[in-house]
């Protein structure tokens, strides 16, 4: 008859690195969806903003927008960039502000991951009734 005493401390010894990459992971993914939303929030308050400023001053009031919105949200992505452009060649002018960062992976060095970088756009309608 085989004893098998001290087996289950065996079986936690070998799964509890998987565990621990598991847990790792799953925080990873939750920090690159909490940043997806936080740009696309981001990009939406940017365009909203960039809309009703002069066209003089659209790409300024756009990146700034976005940037405080990030800021003020805590945004857990590092080196933000906002990209703000303005269409008025076509009937209907717009604007189109792109807000691009790397997801935070502070902490999570055993998963070995690459810089993970993320992308959001929103598009305005110019209103050229409120513009000043």
């Amino acid at each position: 008859m085989m004893r098998e005493e001290g087996s289950a401390t065996v079986e936690l010894v070998l799964l509890a690195p998987i565990l621990m990459i598991l847990v790792l992971f799953v925080v990873y993914a939750g920090r690159g969806a909490e940043v997806l939303t936080q740009i696309q929030h981001a990009a939406d308050q940017g365009a909203r903003a960039a809309s009703m400023a002069h066209p003089s001053r659209m790409q300024a009031v756009g990146r700034e927008s976005a940037l405080r919105d990030l800021e003020q949200n805590g945004a857990a992505c590092m080196n933000a960039v906002v990209n703000v452009a303005f269409d008025d060649e076509s009937t209907i002018h717009t604007v189109l502000v792109e807000v691009e960062c790397a997801v935070n992976a502070t902490g999570l060095n055993l998963l070995g991951v690459r810089e993970r970088i993320l992308h959001a756009e929103s598009i305005e309608v110019i209103d050229r009734w409120r513009v000043d």
